[in-house]
């Protein structure tokens, strides 16, 4: 009963609509008996922007070989390591090449050396086409988050950066 009743207020509600009403709603009368009794005027579509941005750092070969005691003594250059914290800029690299073991080497735009400790199973000569990665919300690569990608399909995660300083 009370289902009835709240029917039959609800269509006379309905009815007490004026046109000029409906028209302020953008609200038609149905035609077809199989659609709702009310349509709206309203087209809807559908956008999706999808935004994929990779970051490639190319490989930088090594120092071009010189002659006699400078090319011995470009091969024994030793560095110290320096911690330098979890995560570095992307836009202040600008290229990589495979360090000793499962390290790579990142060089900054502005000459800084930095080694990126690689994690278990990867290996550095994997890198020697360079590395990419996709960008990140907040624009940094960091350890135990970022992948970085070789070329022959490596994926890999850092596990520390250290900065490179010749002794």
């Amino acid at each position: 009963m009370r289902a009835l009743m709240a029917f039959i207020l609800f269509t006379g509600g309905l009815t007490t609509l004026s046109h000029s009403a409906l028209a302020d709603f953008q609200v038609t009368a149905a035609q077809n008996p199989f659609t709702p009794l009310f349509g709206l005027k309203t087209d809807f579509d559908q956008v999706r922007i999808d935004q994929r941005v990779v970051i490639r750092l190319p490989s930088q070969p090594a120092p071009p070989a010189a002659v006699g005691a400078q090319r011995q003594s470009l091969a024994k250059i030793e560095y110290k390591e320096k911690k330098i914290g979890k995560c570095l800029w992307l836009g202040r690299l600008g290229g990589s090449r495979p360090g000793p073991d499962r390290t790579l080497e990142l060089l900054t735009r502005d000459g800084v050396l930095i080694r990126a400790y690689l994690s278990e199973g990867c290996l550095a000569r994997e890198f020697y086409a360079g590395a990419y990665m996709e960008r990140s919300y907040d624009g940094k690569l960091c350890v135990d988050r970022d992948m970085l990608h070789a070329r022959t399909g490596a994926k890999c995660q850092i596990d520390k950066f250290r900065l490179l300083i010749p002794r």
